[in-house]
């Protein structure tokens, strides 16, 4: 298992193009500085981020998948 902060950022990688979504679901009140923030810690600004921002992305992101994914590998994960 990677570290937490690892996986949100191949998490974020793998979504490029879609951080304003992401910035939209977990900050509706706060997009355009929710989404700096975001773009920042993607691009490697951000070298220690808040343990309580990154948590909330990869819930966000393991969320996600449970979402996508077909009923059978939910049980599997």
């Amino acid at each position: 298992m990677k570290p937490m902060l690892a996986q949100v950022l191949d998490d974020l990688s793998s979504r490029k193009g879609g951080w304003m979504q992401i910035a939209r679901d977990l900050e509706p009140d706060n997009v355009v500085s929710y989404y700096s923030w975001l773009t920042k810690l993607a691009q490697g600004v951000i070298r220690e981020p808040s343990v309580n921002k990154v948590q909330r992305l990869y819930d966000y992101f393991r969320a996600q998948e449970a979402v996508s994914a077909p009923a059978g590998q939910q049980e599997a994960a």
